[in-house]
Parts: structure tokens; C-alpha cells; sequence
């Protein structure tokens, strides 16, 4: 599958071809990537409650796993992961925000798709997990060095789809689609393998721990 990193219509129709609980499944791996952002955040600005979107995401594999969906608490939970005390206000942490506001973001997407979930709930999710890397590599990376202004827009946006973040990204969106559709019944066995497959050593997508 040739999926590329500003695109989605592959993936929607990757998706459109797996059952419900398989895409949340997608889903919650990429937050999986993306919480320890949120877990970074909290310790550079000793702020937020990173308890709140782990207790949120492990109720998304429990429901995986096969727990009945309680549409209250799963309800409740998206309103915490939006609690003043744990959602990042931008005013107040600038630039710092971004990451975890993004894994809040899908966190909060990925408990909707429990109740819905469609292929845009999930879509929703990857944009968030893209967005985080899109906006991380040129103003953050110390590294790059190619800009729109200097170089020009075409070579910029290549640049940002052909960085180790996004390729790393990209193939492991693809492995998960792969093995999903290898899996015909997420036992508890293969949705362990799906929930720690991202062998980065505890480090988000972008490598913050």
C-alpha cells in the first residue's frame, strides 16, 4: 500500500475495509505514538495530570478486549481529557502545547470512535499523530534546515514527507493496517502485540519521553 504523508484517501479505503473494533484498534495504537508527548509536557512545565489520558486509553483497549462500551463513562472521559487542569492552554504554554494538545486530541477522537466509529472518527486520530510531526520537524528539529521561504514550498513539504519522523510514521501506519487485516478477532494476545508494537524505547513519535 502507498500511503503518503499529506494524503488520507488511501487510508480511508484501507479503513473503509476493516470491521469497527479493528479501526478503533488502528486508532489506539497511533495514541499509544503520541502519549508520551503529553507525558513530556507535563514534566518540562510541571503541569497537567498525566493520569487522565492513560486512564482514558486503557479504557479503549479494554473495550477492545471486549468490555461493553459504557456510552457515559466513555462520555466522561473525553470531558476529562478537555479539563481545564489537563488540556494545555496555548496562551499561557505557547509553542509547548502543540504536542500535547494533539494527543489529547486523539485520545478524545479515539473514545468517540468507540461509540462511532466511522472511518472519519479514526481519520481524525492519524491527522492529529501527523499534524504532531508536521509541526515539530521545521520548528523544532534543529536539524532541518530546509525552509518555505528559502527553498520554496514544493521542496519544503517534500522535505517534511521524506523526514525519519514521518517515514517512521508512515510505515508503521502501514504495518498496523497490514496486521489488522491479517486478524481476523483481536484476542488479547495479538491486541498486546498491536498496543506495544512501537519499539521506541518508551519515546512518542517524535521521540519525547
Amino acid at each position: 500500500m502507498n500511503m503518503h504523508f499529506f494524503e488520507v484517501d488511501t487510508l480511508k479505503k484501507e479503513l473503509e475495509d476493516l470491521p469497527d473494533l479493528h479501526r478503533v484498534a488502528f486508532a489506539a495504537a497511533c495514541c499509544e505514538r503520541m502519549l508520551p508527548n503529553y507525558n513530556a509536557f507535563c514534566k518540562l512545565v510541571d503541569w497537567g495530570v498525566p493520569e487522565v489520558p492513560r486512564v482514558a486509553l486503557d479504557e479503549v483497549w479494554k473495550i477492545l478486549q471486549g468490555k461493553l462500551v459504557d456510552a457515559a463513562k466513555v462520555n466522561q472521559l473525553r470531558e476529562d481529557c478537555g479539563r481545564e487542569d489537563v488540556f494545555p492552554d496555548c496562551l499561557e504554554f505557547g509553542d509547548d502545547s502543540l504536542e500535547p494538545q494533539e494527543a489529547l486530541v486523539a485520545i478524545r477522537a479515539t473514545l468517540q470512535a468507540c461509540l462511532d466509529p466511522t472511518v472519519e472518527n479514526i481519520v481524525h486520530t492519524v491527522k492529529s499523530a501527523r499534524h504532531t510531526i508536521e509541526a515539530y520537524i521545521p520548528y523544532k528539529d534543529i536539524s532541518f534546515k530546509i525552509t518555505w521561504e528559502k527553498d520554496g514550498e514544493e521542496k519544503f513539504y517534500s522535505a517534511i514527507a521524506s523526514h525519519p519522523f514521518a517515514v517512521r510514521e508512515m510505515t508503521k501506519e502501514a504495518e498496523d493496517l497490514r496486521m489488522l487485516k491479517e486478524t481476523k478477532t483481536l484476542d488479547k494476545d495479538f491486541l498486546e502485540l498491536l498496543r506495544n508494537s512501537f519499539n521506541n524505547d518508551g519515546k512518542s513519535l517524535i521521540d519525547l519521553a
